[in-house]
């Protein structure tokens, strides 16, 4: 070991000499207090075979060493709290007094009551991304100080403390990144930020499983990690909670507070006074070994989907740590030769300082908590209404979806007794649900729901709107009316009720139909579905199909009836799709079974771009949707193998979001693709390569059109430039962004693409600014930004002008296919549900419509 150690300083030595930097490589156990220690505990590095930071510690290393850990000592009990796509397991290591351990499910449930007379909790999470593997490798430092340490400071700590670890918050991410970095390390160490070790491919470790960033996941919850850690969050509600990441090489280490202005108006000023009384501890600790750090810049608390900001409207503090990255195991940075090991020990030390600052902070973090609490249900009870009401008319599934979501929460969520009618539109027990106002939960139900569209500041570290109510689209209002009845349950399986021998057919509206047509479709049956209205005769008498409704004809499959029953009893047997049984082919006025108006509809065969230049983000969420909702298998196809593939294998080719740099051959093959009969659907960035392609029709609108159009046709005088004051250029900047806003839509529902939405108005979420519109088809932009389209989050004046009133999503048919963009991220971060029924749209319908009649054809 020693001959290793000095190998490895030789090797330091030569890269410094080599890049001219000074070191900076505090060791990870060596900022740990000079304590005695029981020595029955084993030493991170004995079990992993390496000191922390010689080597990127794989998930299954870390996962060992704490089954070792919990096995040796009586302070820790380690918990698996769920699996990750990949199916590595979520852990929870619980650290506190062996008599605490004893009696840890009463506290545990006194916790989840809300008690205040408990142990402080403080809840340590690492590495939510997975390329910030910093504290996920400081994580077994702090364990293990915390087992091993018999100094009184600790032991008496804990005591008055539990400390729930949540070691690594993303494994599947951290796994990728540590095989990545290490397979690059060499025995001589490089520094250069250009080496490849530094230097990740596409897709990157940030992500988990389906490339999704974790951090912007904890009010969606679509990942069995977020899942698990809200979990434990809600069980444990705990006083601090600590999130640790990296930043970029050449900065220093950020703690908070952040920007006081980006703070969310709904954060009580005393969990920002008690921010800045944790801060000092950090602040003490990094001064005694020389680091620079910085606060109150660059981060906000602003979103309450994230990590560090979701705590802080439960009644707990939520403290981000920012640690500059090696990205690999030592880097040149502006600062000097920055080492893995040198980051790990910066996140111990201020692991250490939270601690040390929650138990000094006890009583003050209790008050908070409490009078947080106290405060709420004060609100509650002035407020003359008693309960939220949130309805869905006809889709039982995403009633269910939003309940489940609210109740991860900890959120309560009942059944409605009796009915109301507010605004036009009827609440039941058949269509809606109540949500009590005056419950433990009140603050966060008002913040997630809420509507803003003016602020302190303009600038945002993520989005300004995350309105569920919205991403849902569903109807809300709040009563006074006691309408409040039994808590929530699931609604009941619906499925296949009867048999025919002529067709069955589903209604789409319900957000389980697009998984049971995708399932059906994968069974090889011949499918059709309803462009137009039409009105059928059932075994349970005369029902209405709407635009979107699927017909699975009988008598044209190349199976039995019988099995054709079985196929369709199967698939949807757990679903809440009712499905009918027709027993003749003529409709009841209107359009017949054997009309043309009912469109095939094809088996999705299809081929989601990924690669270099796409958002990675995208092209998960798009994935995610595509695999683990509706069960499609989807080939990912590389943009560089785009001209070289036989495209015609597939039916649909999606597009997702970022920059298309494709090649001559690459653009011909699509434009073949989609002549020959293929599908092209396209999502934000997508739009820019169709404004590139001769033969399509949806433009960008540059942004002196958008002038004129709004009437103002003067020219901007040439000539001196304005003169603006310095410290304003950020805000300025931030003037020409769209900032993750929600927008108002105008939505044709007369085109098969718009079917199952169930209203004229949908709101869609987007984060960029470029406007387009549809070129020579008056018929083809199926959804469009109103004339005041902005419902709630920043955007400024000029650009909410010339976003409305321009398309939202296009469609076009050329030749045989056809092509669909959509300039808002229909499906955002797999939470926003409600505009994500178009995508679906555009996968089941997209070549559904007719191509538009020319003025000749018309006259």
């Amino acid at each position: 070991m020693a001959m290793k150690k000095l190998v490895q300083a030789l090797s330091l030595a030569f890269c410094l000499s080599v890049s001219g930097g000074i070191a900076l490589a505090a060791n990870p156990t060596g900022v740990l207090p000079a304590h005695a220690r029981l020595q029955t505990i084993t030493k991170p590095a004995a079990s992993l075979g390496f000191e922390l930071g010689e080597w990127h510690a794989r998930p299954e290393q870390l996962t060992a060493y704490y089954q070792l850990l919990a096995s040796q000592s009586d302070r820790v009990q380690l918990r698996v709290v769920g699996y990750t796509h990949e199916k590595r397991p979520i852990l929870n290591l619980i650290i506190t007094s062996p008599k605490n351990q004893a009696r840890l499910k009463d506290i545990e449930a006194a916790r989840a009551r809300g008690d205040s007379d408990t142990p402080v909790v403080v809840y340590l999470g690492y590495s939510v991304h997975g390329n910030e593997s910093s504290g996920a490798n400081a994580a077994p430092a702090v364990a293990w100080h915390l087992a091993s340490s018999t100094d009184p400071s600790v032991t008496e700590m804990l005591e008055r403390m539990v400390v729930v670890i949540d070691p690594m918050l993303n494994p599947d991410g951290l796994a990728r990144f540590a095989s990545w970095a290490n397979s690059y390390r060499g025995a001589t160490l490089v520094s250069d930020p250009n080496t490849l070790e530094h230097n990740q491919s596409w897709p990157s470790g940030r992500g988990n499983h389906y490339w999704f960033d974790l951090n912007r996941d904890w009010l969606w919850l679509q990942h069995p990690e977020s899942q698990a850690h809200v979990a434990t969050f809600q069980q444990w509600r705990p006083h601090i909670f600590s999130d640790f990441h990296e930043q970029g090489t050449n900065a220093t280490y950020f703690f908070q507070p952040g920007v006081p202005s980006r703070t969310h108006p709904l954060t009580p000023q005393t969990n920002q006074d008690l921010t800045v009384a944790i801060a000092k501890f950090h602040a003490k600790a990094l001064d005694a070994r020389g680091e620079f750090y910085f606060s109150r810049e660059d981060f906000d608390d602003f979103y309450y989907g994230k990590g560090s900001t979701y705590p802080d409207i439960q009644g707990s503090i939520g403290i981000l740590f920012e640690q500059a990255s090696s990205r690999g195991h030592i880097q040149d940075s502006r600062n000097g030769v920055l080492s893995f090991e040198h980051t790990i020990a910066n996140q111990v030390t201020t692991s250490l300082t939270t601690l040390q600052a929650a138990d000094a902070l006890r009583d003050q973090l209790i008050a908070h908590q409490k009078q947080f609490f106290e405060d709420a249900k004060r609100t509650a009870a002035a407020n003359p209404n008693k309960a939220m009401l949130f309805a869905a008319d006809g889709n039982p599934a995403r009633l269910r979806a939003f309940a489940q979501l609210l109740q991860q929460h900890g959120i309560e969520v009942h059944h409605m007794k009796g009915s109301v009618t507010i605004q036009g539109q009827e609440y039941t027990a058949a269509n809606a649900i109540a949500v009590p106002l005056q419950q433990r939960q009140q603050r966060l139900l008002e913040a997630i729901t809420e509507l803003r569209t003016q602020f302190k500041d303009n600038t945002f570290y993520d989005v300004s709107a995350f309105s569920v109510t919205k991403a849902y689209d569903l109807a809300s209002a709040k009563t006074a009316v006691d309408v409040i009845g039994d808590a929530y349950h699931a609604p009941a399986k619906q499925g296949l009720k009867a048999e025919s021998n002529i067709a069955y057919a589903f209604s789409w509206n319900n957000d389980d139909a697009a998984p049971l047509l995708a399932t059906l479709s994968q069974s090889g049956l011949r499918l059709r579905s309803v462009s137009k209205p039409m009105r059928v005769q059932t075994t349970d008498g005369p029902k209405d199909l709407g635009i979107g409704s699927v017909i699975v004809p009988v008598a044209m499959q190349s199976v039995s009836a019988a099995k054709v029953a079985e196929i369709v009893k199967q698939a949807s047997a757990s679903t809440t799709v009712e499905v009918m049984a027709l027993n003749s082919g003529a409709g009841l006025g209107g359009i017949d079974l054997g009309s043309a108006s009912l469109k095939t509809v094809e088996r999705p065969r299809v081929a989601l771009l990924a690669g270099n230049g796409l958002d990675q983000t995208s092209v998960g969420e798009l994935w995610h949707w595509l695999d683990t909702y509706l069960r499609l298998p989807t080939t990912q196809l590389s943009l560089d193998r785009v001209a070289s593939t036989p495209l015609e294998k597939y039916t649909h080719i999606i597009m997702p979001d970022g920059s298309y740099r494709l090649s001559e051959e690459a653009n011909k093959n699509l434009e073949r693709f989609v002549k020959q009969g293929g599908v092209v659907i396209g999502i934000e960035g997508a739009l820019k390569w169709a404004n590139s392609q001769s033969y399509l029709h949806t433009k960008l609108v540059k942004a002196e059109s958008a002038k004129k159009a709004d009437g103002d046709d003067k020219v901007e005088k040439k000539g001196k430039e304005q003169r603006l004051p310095y410290k304003d250029q950020d805000s300025n900047a931030a003037k020409a962004l769209v900032a993750g806003v929600i927008f108002e839509t105008e939505v044709d529902r007369s085109h098969p693409l718009a079917a199952g939405i169930p209203r004229d108005r949908l709101p869609v979420f987007r984060s960029q600014a470029d406007v387009y519109r549809l070129e020579g088809d008056p018929y083809g932009t199926v959804a469009a930004y109103t004339s005041a389209p902005v419902i709630s989050g920043y955007v400024s004046d000029e650009n909410a002008k010339r976003i409305a009133g321009s398309a939202a999503m296009t469609a076009e048919r050329v030749g045989s296919g056809s092509v669909i963009m959509a300039s808002a991220a229909l499906g955002f971060r797999s939470g926003w549900v409600g505009s994500r029924r178009l995508l679906e749209n555009a996968l089941f319908f997209g070549k559904a419509f007719e191509k538009a009649r020319t003025e000749a054809e018309e006259e």
